[in-house]
């Protein structure tokens, strides 16, 4: 069969909510074994992070490819705001990895762009936009789409494991800092931690700003556990944190502490806080019952974060990048059609 007559046998429809959440989890989970991931996504996490997404009309942002009556992949357009009065229109691109250069990056790319378009000429009225469009690092059929459709790579993502949980280095707390466990029930002090969390990273690079929506969700995750968070404290005001998680147990019974939301205050940083938080969490999750620990990184952050956590045993196993149409300035209309070709 030629990929004409496989293309015409693909259905793109449009998503119908939560019904489509466990097909689309079965998608991404296959997605980032592919690429080498650590953590694969549950149903729960999906219900979670579709029910806050703040700027999008998902029955026309949002589209799932059926294969004779399977769903095998699956994208989206949606908008955020930055925290640098920005604003950034993501696509995510989902494909089943057996079906991977058959022609559904095409079509579903030229779904995400058509509504990318129209994000673009809507909400662009007086702010520069960018058009992010994520690969991951060994999904070569749809690299090779972005870059012939001339789209630019700005940025690497890794995500990185700690495939022990032995051999922690003892390291204190610096003075004056302390770390002060959270209450599980106090709402005051998981607000306080949250704003903490987009003050210290406003200045990163794609930062979204902070909202309403977002604080429901963060505190709405199944993976919200204050018990294992680490706070430090200078007096009564936050100096730096990581607000680590338990993942799901993983086919082989073996579970990863998630060292998470690693953030210190501008002012507090280059005294050694973030290294020995890191390593206060590993021992965290560690009595959690994780067998190992894994986190993410922005590789080009300004801080050498990715430096920080090689050296405390960390390795990347996944990449994901960053292709970008734009900037876009305000009272652009962009036509973003011939960027996809058959």
């Amino acid at each position: 069969m030629d990929r004409s007559d496989w293309t015409e046998r693909i259905v793109l429809r449009a998503y119908r909510g939560p019904e489509d959440h466990p097909d689309m989890t079965r998608v991404a989970a296959a997605v980032r074994a592919f690429n080498g991931d650590a953590e694969l996504g549950t149903v729960a996490d999906m219900d979670n992070y579709y029910g806050h997404l703040e700027h999008a009309d998902l029955p026309r942002d949002c589209a799932l490819v059926e294969l004779e009556g399977q769903v095998v992949a699956y994208g989206r357009a949606s908008w955020e705001e930055l925290a640098n009065g920005e604003r950034r229109v993501d696509c995510i691109l989902n494909i089943e990895p057996v079906h991977r250069g058959e022609g559904i990056e095409e079509v579903l790319l030229a779904h995400a762009l058509r509504r990318a378009e129209e994000h673009v000429s809507d909400v662009g009225r007086g702010r520069t936009t960018r058009v992010i469009v994520y690969a991951t690092g060994r999904d070569d059929a749809l690299r090779r789409l972005l870059e012939s459709g001339g789209l630019n790579l700005v940025r690497r993502h890794a995500q990185l494991v700690r495939p022990t949980l032995d051999d922690i280095p003892d390291l204190s707390i610096p003075e004056p800092f302390a770390i002060r466990r959270i209450d599980p029930l106090d709402r005051a002090m998981h607000r306080l931690v949250f704003d903490a969390d987009a003050r210290a990273f406003a200045d990163h690079y794609g930062q979204e700003a902070s909202s309403e929506t977002a604080w429901d969700g963060f505190v709405g995750s199944p993976f919200f556990d204050p018990t294992l968070w680490r706070v430090a404290f200078h007096g009564d005001e936050i100096a730096g944190q990581i607000l680590n998680f338990m993942g799901e147990a993983l086919a082989d019974g073996t579970r990863i502490g998630m060292t998470e939301a690693i953030s210190v205050q501008p002012e507090y940083r280059r005294l050694g806080l973030a290294r020995a938080l890191l390593a206060e969490s590993l021992r965290a999750v560690r009595d959690a019952g994780a067998d190992q620990a894994c986190l993410g990184v922005d590789t080009q952050n300004p801080n050498q974060a990715l430096t920080l956590y090689e050296s405390l045993g960390f390795r990347i196993v996944s990449e994901t990048f960053e292709y970008e149409l734009g900037p876009f300035l305000p009272g652009s209309t962009p036509n973003f059609g011939g960027r996809v070709t058959r």
